[in-house]
């Protein structure tokens, strides 16, 4: 092992184009044949300090792992010129045969150490026009994440439809790894941010009926011992959905570090949301933010007078007849429950996230459901059986106008590409993956549900391959 392992790295080094001790070739060699030692070791002395000392020398393994072992090796197809300092070098993964390009962001200035690496989909070269049947399409996807499934790349369940008509359905890899428990297309899944969906939806049915204004004040809902300092009492209700009210991400140190039991209920954040800061002017520009997120259920608890998990249960799940999906607590016994594996640092084996999770989901993330109940999901919306057209169709428009993100619009990924419209959610957390896209354009829903992280990206990418060619 250790004389390949060199022999790889001697073999990099005589690309012309990495010469003067890139760093491509040693992260190479160290992606294809590096332990989890020699991870730790090689990031421990090639990450930048400031990434470190931000989010941990943990995190940084972490994401290497599981990316070692939802790509596999990486083989090199050609050097690519560097760009705004980072290296890039075109690659092949050995598990899904998609091609890459690997792209290593390093610093500035000396010591010129990574910030961090990232894959990103390289150009198919594939330009056939030959078109595709129903069958061959669920015959080649099937094909496909089985290959996953016995690399251990991938372990979920996938949903294609047309409209109505669901093209291809099936399930691989074990929702319990410990009692070798395999998933089915019952299984339920933890959605992660996809939740964010149904939080928006709740909101955006309380304006329909006139109960809510979108330029409403959140202190008007919430006491104010809720709040950060600053601007606080600024922050509207349209800020909340578009994640540009200046709160943050709960899931902080002190998250990770209390005991995951005490949150049942959406007041146990109060003291992770209190004591964080604001960290921008309200509506000044956008960031992320669970924090908001979780502040939005409150109003919907405030002004509905149900509890938020009562309220999306009568006015989205059972209306979209949603039989399988809820924010079940993880110490009770639910049937069908996925439980959530990943890489990490300390152990040479996969890692059950049980224990990093909060024990119930909340308005930011975190409930269970199935593929085919957001099939159901995704029939309701666009049919508008959840909200009006007017309503429905503004939730996935983009809202830059308030200086939200270009993807994204009330709790709703957004994509506007001429004649493929594409929106709907993610979600990822230790242990979860998942992703919905409603295709507006062409009819096509796609979900995707993993019980393992990082492993989504790839699935999607060649469900979109496939789907480019159907009925050409």
């Amino acid at each position: 092992m250790k004389t390949l392992f060199l022999l790889i790295v001697t073999l990099l080094y005589s690309f012309p184009s990495l010469a003067n001790k890139e760093l491509a070739p040693s992260f190479i060699a160290v992606f294809n044949e590096g332990s989890r030692i020699e991870v730790i070791n090689y990031l421990s002395e090639h990450m930048s300090k400031s990434r470190i000392e931000t989010y941990g020398i943990d995190a940084h393994v972490g994401v290497f792992l599981n990316s070692q072992n939802t790509f596999g090796r990486l083989d090199v197809i050609k050097v690519l010129p560097p760009s705004n300092g980072n290296e890039r070098v075109e690659v092949i993964s050995n598990n899904n045969k998609l091609k890459y390009n690997l792209i290593i962001n390093k610093e500035k200035g000396a010591p010129y150490k990574i910030n961090y690496f990232t894959l990103q989909d390289a150009k198919s070269e594939n330009n056939s026009k030959k078109s595709i049947s129903k069958k061959e399409l669920a015959l080649d996807l099937s094909s496909f994440i089985n290959n996953l499934s016995m690399k251990d790349a991938f372990s979920g369940s996938v949903l294609v439809a047309k409209g109505n008509d669901v093209i291809f359905k099936g399930s691989v890899g074990y929702a319990n790894k410990t009692w070798k428990i395999k998933n089915n297309i019952d299984t339920k899944f933890s959605l992660g941010s996809m939740n964010k969906m149904f939080t928006a939806i709740a909101a955006l049915q309380l304006i329909e009926k006139g109960k809510l204004k979108f330029d409403d004040k959140l202190i008007e809902f919430v006491d104010n011992s809720w709040l950060p300092k600053g601007n606080s009492d600024s922050i509207t209700i349209r800020q909340l959905l578009t994640h540009t009210s200046g709160l943050g991400n709960f899931f902080n140190d002190e998250f990770n570090q209390s005991n995951k039991e005490v949150y049942r209920n959406l007041a146990a954040y109060k003291p992770l949301i209190s004591q964080s800061e604001l960290l921008f002017t309200p509506g000044s520009r956008n960031r992320y933010s669970n924090s908001g997120m979780l502040m939005l259920g409150l109003v919907v608890e405030k002004v509905s007078g149900e509890s938020y998990y009562d309220y999306v249960q009568k006015h989205i799940y059972n209306k979209a007849n949603m039989l399988n999906s809820g924010s079940f607590e993880l110490d009770s016994v639910t049937d069908n429950l996925a439980s959530g594996y990943l890489k990490r640092m300390h152990s040479d084996q996969w890692v059950d996230s049980i224990y990093a999770r909060a024990i119930k989901g909340s308005p930011a993330g975190g409930g269970f459901s199935t593929v085919e109940d957001l099939h159901q999901f995704s029939l309701a919306l666009t049919e508008f059986k959840l909200l009006g057209k007017e309503l429905t169709e503004d939730a996935y428009t983009e809202k830059t106008k308030y200086n939200s993100a270009f993807w994204y619009g009330y709790g709703f990924s957004v994509s506007s590409e001429p004649n493929n419209r594409i929106v709907g959610h993610g979600g990822a957390y230790l242990g979860v993956d998942a992703r919905l896209d409603i295709h507006l354009d062409s009819g096509f829903i796609v979900v995707i549900l993993a019980n393992q992280s990082d492993v989504v990206a790839p699935v999607r990418r060649k469900i979109n391959e496939l789907i480019g060619k159907y009925g050409l």
